[in-house]
Formats: structure tokens, C-alpha cells, sequence
């Protein structure tokens, strides 16, 4: 009886080693994969979930952004309100409920934070008379957060996949 439980820790303790060992390897082959996709500014994040400054967090499908060399293309959902109170009759209103941009984008910057395993992605757009700032912090394991600052009005953030073109 002994050896049979001897023999059934042995074995699991040698499957648990083979699935870090896998674990690892795949953890450094998609690390990889993300350095040089967000490094050479080719890549797309497919959004998951969003989190407007006002409300609760809401499962996204469908949406993108997307990185080819110094061009965004992205559709992102946008919930949220000018935050400078205007003169404005209720037609005159930005009433905004979606963020569809393709064109150059200013002021990319990539920075690496080997500490956290992680690469932090800033850059500005211009999109229907307002200043949009992205800062997308991309992890080790190919997950993305993005927070979008518009300069007039509520905050929103993202959370996606980050995947190579």
C-alpha cells in the first residue's frame, strides 16, 4: 500500500514539474511575441470589457485597435459626457457612442518596465475636434489595459488581448 502511494506522489509530482516547465516556455514564447509586435508598432488589441468613468464595467465584443507602423485604426465603444459645461441646447449635445479613427497617430512612445514585465505605450490622436491621450499598458502575457483621456470630456478604459499582425 505504501508503494502505491509513493507511487502516485512520484507521479504526480513529475506531472506538476512537465506543466510549469510548459508553463514557462509558453509564458516565454508569447513574451516574445509581444515585444516584437508592440516593439515594431504592428499589432491589434481585441477589446474585451470596458469601464466608463461613470457606471460599471460592460463586456465588449467586436471592437479593436489596431497599430500598423505610425497609423491607429481602431472602433472602440465610448460611453461618457463633456465634462465643460456649455451654453448648448440638448441637439447641440456630443452624444458620442462610439470612437471610430483610422489616421496617424502623434507622439508614440514605448517604454519598458522589465521590473513589472511589462511595456507602457503612450500617443495622442485628434478625432472630431477633441484631443484623445492613450496610455495602454501591455503585459508579459499578451493583456492589454488601455485608458483613453479625452481633453473635454469623461475618462474610459479597456481591457483586451494584445495579438501580432
Amino acid at each position: 500500500m505504501k508503494k502505491i502511494l509513493v507511487m502516485i506522489v512520484a507521479v504526480m509530482a513529475i506531472v506538476s514539474c512537465a506543466t510549469s516547465e510548459e508553463r514557462a516556455a509558453r509564458q516565454a514564447e508569447n513574451l516574445k511575441m509581444v515585444k516584437a509586435s508592440v516593439g515594431g508598432q504592428q499589432y491589434r488589441i481585441s477589446i474585451t470589457s470596458m469601464t466608463p468613468m461613470r457606471g460599471t464595467s460592460k463586456t465588449v465584443m467586436g471592437r479593436w485597435l489596431k497599430i500598423d507602423g505610425n497609423q491607429l485604426d481602431c472602433s472602440l465603444p465610448y460611453v461618457g459626457r463633456e465634462d465643460i459645461p456649455h451654453m448648448m441646447t440638448r441637439g447641440e449635445v456630443r452624444m458620442d457612442s462610439k470612437i471610430e479613427y483610422r489616421g496617424e497617430v502623434k507622439d508614440y512612445l514605448l517604454q519598458y518596465q522589465p521590473k513589472k514585465k511589462c511595456g507602457i505605450i503612450t500617443f495622442k490622436i485628434n478625432y472630431s475636434g477633441d484631443d484623445y491621450k492613450f496610455r495602454i499598458i501591455v503585459d508579459d502575457s499578451g493583456t492589454a489595459s488601455i485608458h483613453l483621456t479625452p481633453e473635454d470630456r469623461d475618462f474610459i478604459d479597456y481591457k483586451g488581448t494584445v495579438n501580432e499582425l
